[in-house]
């Protein structure tokens, strides 16, 4: 992976302080944001949301990394989490490595929110969980698991045609014949 410039590191780390101040935790009181860097240079923000059954609460490491995700970018360059003493949750790293590699820069930012103060510590996805889960060591993907994916549609694609080409002309429901 490339070197992040300065300047994309500084507009990773602002679109995390953006993202914090839209967080949703009104049980914890703890709001985080978080934002990743991909690829293609784009920016993905994310915000921790909560839910009065805590099981089903959303961190803002995971909601930004889905976020890109969703939107087509799921190879990732670094990581910005802002907080009090803002640190990833073992899910979250687990994620991030799914994503990333093993030197993907991730940047923790504590932010005091009563001085606005902040201060920035900077790590890897590999140094905060060396021991993590590999889907691609344990033979469960292929070293390129889009190429996977990209076959799986294709096999798709091709039963929707057979379906389409099967069905009688005449049936406007596209039901096979009886």
């Amino acid at each position: 992976m490339a070197k992040n410039s300065k300047r994309s590191i500084s507009r990773l780390i602002e679109t995390a302080v953006q993202a914090q101040k839209r967080a949703y935790c009104p049980y914890s009181r703890y709001p985080v944001g978080a934002a990743v860097l991909t690829d293609s240079g784009r920016v993905f923000p994310g915000c921790n949301v909560e839910n009065a059954s805590y099981g089903l609460a959303m961190c803002a490491e995971r909601a930004a990394i889905y976020h890109a995700v969703a939107s087509g970018h799921d190879s990732i360059q670094a990581v910005a989490v802002v907080g009090a003493a803002a640190k990833p949750c073992g899910a979250c790293r687990q994620v991030m490595h799914e994503f990333s590699d093993k030197e993907t820069d991730i940047y923790l930012v504590d932010l005091n929110p009563t001085t606005g103060r902040r201060s920035v510590l900077k790590t890897t996805v590999y140094k905060l969980l060396p021991l993590a889960f590999d889907p691609l060591a344990s033979g469960l993907l292929p070293k390129n698991p889009r190429n996977l994916l990209r076959r799986k549609a294709v096999k798709s694609t091709k039963r929707t045609k057979r379906r389409k080409s099967t069905r009688t002309k005449g049936n406007s429901h596209g039901r096979l014949p009886h």
